[in-house]
């Protein structure tokens, strides 16, 4: 008989992540100001049979006896609501207003472009640029993105047996083309290509080779991530200070400047300043922008972007290469109890905090993307052979 593979598919602002345009001497974030209005957010599972003999199982707050096929989407925007604001009285708040209350709330949130920086495996710190100084660049902390946690189990068509059962479940992520979906629009070198000037090497072809006007993805510019934690007993609870034992970033489009099936241009990832085309646009291609927060702050501002640059946590493309989230346990790990899954009696979940945000400093963070939907769909898998 063949087994489920369950597939967890979240979708994330379908259709409505809006870029809206830079006002000149207002907001100065590489060349845009991102606005999210997220009254479409859901959450669905898919069920495809394959070869596996187990499937994962899911949850949004981990207690055994709510892991299954779906989580209530209200419980998600519960919970993103939640970590906007550090604050017992505020959390209350959010837990006493019923499910058309929660709906128009969190269809009031706003995505910041934004930063962030790396420690042992968490993601530490988001800043955005402060667009009410007018006249230097100045970084502030923002919660201008998303953050949920989901819990991953296991299960099988005919149930768990603690005594007979023995699972060694991986997570995986699939349907990877679809993950993150833009919207194409034309972006417009009004004064000629500003990389012309590079040096000849094969890393700066696209780049000297960009036409005037080019099409460009909105989904370029956006980053997920996931903190994934050690497993634990499924009846057990994670510790508020529990941290994480591995940091996953993932990238719209490519690290390295590329040339898409589709005749869009993917401009790269977090690139230095001489090949970042959204600073370009930004100091080059739209000079009237620069003396509003670039004079007498050079420093700061190069310190800024090479922190980013030099995060110490790559971002991965989205590639069959990148898609495990968690691998199988070894032997070592399976009897020190470091599995997900079921063995010598025990069933254990993990725990994996999403995080969601624009990257300020992506080199696809154009005007061009100026109000242009994208989607986020995260699916995932225990089946290696999908």
């Amino acid at each position: 008989m063949r087994g489920l593979s369950k597939k967890i598919i979240i979708s994330l602002l379908t259709s409505v992540v809006v870029l809206i345009t830079m006002i000149a001497t207002t907001f100065a974030w590489v060349g845009i100001f991102t606005y999210a209005s997220a009254s479409n957010f859901e959450m669905n599972l898919k069920i495809q049979e394959t070869k596996a003999n187990y499937y994962l199982t899911i949850s949004g707050s981990g207690k055994n006896g709510t892991f299954g096929e779906a989580v209530d989407t209200i419980e998600i925007e519960r919970q993103i609501l939640k970590n906007r604001k550090n604050s017992s009285e505020y959390s209350s708040y959010i837990d006493s207003q019923d499910d058309n209350s929660i709906e128009t709330i969190f269809s009031k949130l706003t995505l910041t472009p934004l930063t962030t920086t790396v420690s042992d495996n968490k993601l530490t710190s988001f800043q955005a640029i402060d667009y009410k100084q007018k006249d230097y660049l100045s970084m502030i902390d923002t919660i201008g993105y998303y953050k949920f946690d989901l819990y991953f189990s296991v299960d099988t068509k005919e149930g768990i047996n603690l005594e007979t059962t023995e699972i060694n479940a991986p997570i995986l992520m699939t349907e990877l083309e679809n993950t993150l979906v833009g919207t194409l629009a034309d972006f417009n070198f009004s004064n000629g290509n500003p990389f012309n000037g590079l040096e000849d090497n094969p890393k700066n072809t696209i780049l000297k080779s960009l036409p005037n006007v080019y099409t460009v993805n909105s989904a370029n510019a956006m980053r997920f991530a996931f903190e994934i934690f050690s497993p634990l007993d499924i009846n057990a609870e994670y510790n508020d200070n529990a941290e994480p034992n591995d940091l996953k970033i993932y990238q719209g489009g490519t690290q390295e400047p590329a040339l898409s099936e589709d005749g869009s241009y993917s401009l790269g990832g977090i690139l230095e300043e001489e090949r970042n085309t959204a600073l370009k646009e930004l100091l080059v291609i739209r000079p009237y922008l620069k003396n509003s927060i670039y004079t007498g702050k050079k420093e700061y501002f190069e310190e800024c972007l090479s922190n980013a640059v030099n995060r110490g946590v790559n971002d991965l493309e989205i590639t069959n290469e990148n898609r495990e989230i968690r691998a199988k346990a070894s032997n070592s790990e399976l009897e020190s109890g470091d599995f997900l899954g079921v063995h010598s009696g025990v069933q254990t979940k993990v725990k994996v905090t999403v995080y969601f945000w624009a990257e300020g400093w992506d080199s696809d963070c154009l005007f061009g993307i100026d109000q242009k939907p994208t989607t986020l769909n995260l699916t995932f898998t225990a089946d290696e052979d999908i």
